[in-house]
């Protein structure tokens, strides 16, 4: 049998009129089947916290029969974690301090397992009570937080595996560069060498016409060597490994420098000593992207580049003059994708300022 509300320890003792006795009775009839309806959870409670009423949603959302949740303590059916983030609200209400409410916490059912609940509290309208009265109400959304959960889960899942397919990248790209640093690098340098060797002995020889032939195959062999040590550098920088990042990232403003219509003026402020190589090679290669966008996208001819500590944060900022975009429709490129991705795997993130015409500035930032 449901038991109903006893609300007479808690009228005014002042007299009521026979109109307002009975707009209180419609009313508490109204609010007591609205109750036992409703599948949401619905308890009042003292300023101690103890159960008054229970309505069957919440006696079926927490295993307890009305008899048994009736003056329990809110507290003995609540996460002991998440106690002590609702007591001091809970002590505010009923200090008057503020009037209601509202958090997601968990819930022990009898029996000992556990739901999530989005509750409401708040103080009711004392005018026709000589005690102030509290009511709760509790949605269970159990389902919404696993729910959540299985995405914080799949979430972590995909980054260990971009932190999987990128680490893997970056051994490629080592093993890359060093075998065209090592291997075909010093085999042009070979060939460079034989065809400066036929170029004298063809001059030697007075046939200037295949001697200047193969004089212009070593200058294109040599140009080839070049471009094959400078590429084997982008792949794995050497500066990086034994300098450091300000170093790798001074070289790798001055070869962009010279390699492109573009200046780039590096700075570079004190930097922990113990930065790990992993996040050297992080922010390196942001760094690369980054400059790779502004020759691809920027139209510009100036950019500065500058990496510090600040409040116990690694930042590297690219900034250029050129054309700019809208970051709401481009901001979802690989490019910047990747940049943010590398980042995330160290906790880091980055920011994009931009608008068309004024240039665009990323700022990546680390704690550390």
């Amino acid at each position: 049998m449901k038991a109903p509300i006893d609300w007479a320890h808690t009228r005014s003792p002042v007299p009521e009129t026979k109109e307002a006795q009975a707009e209180r009775i419609k009313s508490e009839k109204f609010f007591q089947a609205l109750c036992q309806e409703t599948s949401i959870g619905i308890a009042l409670e003292d300023l101690e916290g103890h159960i008054l009423f229970a309505n069957p949603a919440l006696c079926s959302m927490l295993g307890y029969t009305t008899e048994e949740l009736r003056d329990m303590s809110c507290s003995a059916f609540s996460h002991p974690e998440d106690q002590k983030q609702e007591g001091p609200l809970f002590h505010q209400l009923c200090a008057g301090l503020i009037d209601h409410y509202k958090l997601d916490k968990r819930f022990i059912r009898k029996g000992g397992s556990q739901i999530w609940g989005h509750v409401s509290i708040s103080l009711l309208d004392a005018r026709y009570r000589t005690a102030p009265l509290v009511i709760g109400m509790v949605q269970d959304i159990s389902e919404k937080k696993a729910t959540e959960e299985q995405l914080r889960t799949s979430e972590r899942s995909l980054r260990d595996v971009a932190s999987r397919l990128m680490q893997a990248q970056e051994i490629e790209r080592q093993r890359i560069g060093r075998e065209l640093h090592d291997d075909i690098g010093q085999r042009f340098a070979l060939l460079t060498i034989q065809l400066e060797r036929l170029h004298q002995d063809l001059l030697k020889a007075r046939q200037e016409a295949h001697s200047w032939t193969a004089l212009r195959l070593c200058k294109s062999a040599e140009e080839l060597a070049t471009d094959i040590h400078e590429l084997s550098h982008e792949l794995h920088s050497s500066k990086l490994r034994h300098l450091g990042l300000p170093a790798a990232l001074k070289e790798l403003a001055r070869k962009t420098s010279s390699q492109q219509d573009l200046r780039v003026d590096f700075h570079a402020g004190p930097l922990p000593k113990n930065l790990s190589p992993e996040l050297a090679m992080c922010l390196f290669r942001v760094g690369q992207e980054a400059l790779c966008n502004v020759i691809k996208h920027s139209q510009t001819r100036n950019v500065e580049m500058d990496v510090t500590r600040t409040n116990g944060r690694i930042v590297l900022k690219i900034k250029d003059f050129g054309i700019g975009f809208e970051p709401e429709v481009s901001a979802s490129g690989i490019g910047l994708s990747t940049m943010r991705e590398r980042l995330r795997m160290f906790g880091g993130n980055l920011l994009v300022n931009s608008s068309p015409g004024k240039g665009t500035e990323i700022i990546a930032e680390v704690r550390h």
